[in-house]
């Protein structure tokens, strides 16, 4: 046991993984020799909720405030600069191990009902390695209680190339609008990706663009793939979903080694806006799938 609970080594072909129990995160990625998410020690805890699962709500809700079935509930604020409740309330927490093989690993947690958050949820992450595709995931997340819940998820991987600055690496991003922010980080319109420099498609290079946003993300057929290029590594990073929304940060927390891709089910502020909000009936399941590979 250390800060990061159980660590658990997957491996399938030339992809070998590390999977830590608090909040269930990704630790390592890497194919062949090369890292394809940034990694942290797992004795040590992680800066920028580096891999971790973010659930029952992703991103923030804004002022630590929402109204749910006219009732006024107050999550902990626990992000000062913007005054947010943020990123959930699993993502510290230590998870179950309900299963394990040489290629996979299955984790649950059980989210009991609190002051901010009175619902009960039975939540569970699938990792899988595969030869070919890489680390596939499978985040599930089924109401308990006996009333609706409001629910999102989402995910906080950073992608790689082999540790190299985003800065000499070239994004391909699937979106063409994007929420512009006001002071706190808080999402205030949809806006055009082209018309505030944050248009990737095609494929550019990223540069020293500062990007902290969250972006409506184009599905064509159902999934969509966020790829991270370096011409100097020879390689391409990828993450692929079918989330209606992704956040994308330029990790400058990091020493901008590496890019937040973080799918979600809903934008930030769900809870207020009820923009994409699932509200979960008691019994009803929701899950997200997502998959990071290299070539």
């Amino acid at each position: 046991m250390h800060k990061s609970g159980t660590t658990i080594v997957l491996a399938a072909g030339r992809y070998r993984a590390k999977i830590v129990t608090v909040g269930a995160g990704i630790a390592e990625l890497t194919h062949g020799e090369q890292h394809l998410v940034v990694p942290h020690k797992p004795e040590e805890m992680p800066l920028a909720h580096m891999g971790k699962v973010l659930m029952p709500w992703p991103n923030r809700i804004a002022n630590g405030r929402y109204l749910y079935a006219g009732k006024e509930l107050t999550p902990a604020i626990n992000d000062r600069e913007s005054g947010s409740a943020i990123h959930g309330l699993l993502a510290w927490h230590n998870w179950q191990i309900a299963s394990q093989t040489a290629s996979g690993v299955t984790l649950t947690a059980f989210l009991p009902p609190t002051y901010g958050y009175p619902f009960m949820l039975a939540c569970e992450v699938s990792y899988q390695l595969d030869a070919d595709a890489g680390l596939c995931a499978r985040l599930s997340a089924q109401n308990k209680g006996d009333t609706p819940a409001p629910y999102g998820a989402g995910v906080h991987p950073y992608l790689t190339c082999n540790l190299e600055k985003v800065d000499n690496c070239s994004l391909s991003l699937p979106a063409e609008e994007v929420f512009s922010v006001d002071a706190q980080r808080n999402p205030l319109r949809l806006m055009q990706a082209q018309a505030s420099g944050l248009l990737f498609s095609p494929s550019r290079e990223i540069s020293a663009t500062l990007i902290d946003h969250t972006f409506r993300a184009l599905r064509r057929e159902g999934a969509w793939e966020v790829r991270l290029t370096s011409q100097r590594q020879a390689m391409s990073t990828c993450l692929r979903s079918d989330q209606p929304w992704l956040q994308i940060y330029t990790g400058d927390k990091l020493n901008r080694i590496g890019l937040a891709v973080e799918p979600m089910s809903c934008p930030p502020d769900a809870f207020n806006s009820g923009q994409d909000l699932v509200s979960l009936a008691p019994g009803q399941t929701h899950q997200l799938h997502f998959s990071i590979g290299g070539e």
